[in-house]
């Protein structure tokens, strides 16, 4: 009898999902991976630098209604360049803000996603003194249904753009979706 509760609760909270009325729906974290150089920048102060490249959450049954993107300031690195010491040697400005923005569109647009796809952000990453992530505003935003129905599609395109205040090297791990059902 239990084992028929506990079925019965189950595909009752199951089946509340697609209905307006439920407390909450079940949100799926999914990691993006921004390996392969696609994370990686070479930046000089307050220049605007993109990568873009194509990828996918995974290979899913499941089709999502609804998503978040976020950027955890933990998931990046800042590397400021080496100023030698030498003849033409600047200070480097302590804090500051790090502008990332992301573009979704579809796999075969790579070529113009950062012109043309669907535009997530600006994050303003705060930095402490030592130019290392603390904070992101704003902390999420929604995903479109454009977006939404090019990641139950498999693959996309993605643009990454990054305005550092500090010469060196900028580092993005990864980007994080929270996915609803």
């Amino acid at each position: 009898m239990r084992n028929r509760t506990l079925t019965t609760l189950s595909l009752m909270a199951i089946g509340c999902l697609p209905l307006a009325g439920c407390p909450q729906r079940i949100q799926i974290p999914a990691e993006f991976s921004l390996a392969g150089g696609l994370g990686t920048f070479e930046v000089q102060a307050d220049v605007l630098k993109q990568n873009r490249g194509t990828g996918s959450l995974g290979d899913t049954q499941i089709n999502i209604g609804s998503g978040t993107l976020r950027i955890d300031p933990a998931n990046i690195t800042i590397t400021p360049a080496n100023g030698g010491g030498g003849k033409g040697t600047v200070n480097l400005q302590a804090g500051g803000t790090l502008v990332v923005s992301a573009s979704i569109a579809s796999a075969d647009a790579v070529d113009t996603v950062c012109e043309s796809g669907e535009k997530y952000g600006p994050f303003d990453v705060a930095l402490d003194v030592n130019n290392q992530p603390v904070s992101v505003d704003p902390s999420s935003v929604t995903l479109s249904q454009n977006t939404i129905d090019l990641i139950n599609g498999g693959e996309f395109s993605l643009c990454i753009e990054v305005t550092s205040p500090i010469d060196g090297t900028v580092t993005i791990d990864a980007l994080s979706f929270s996915l609803g059902l």
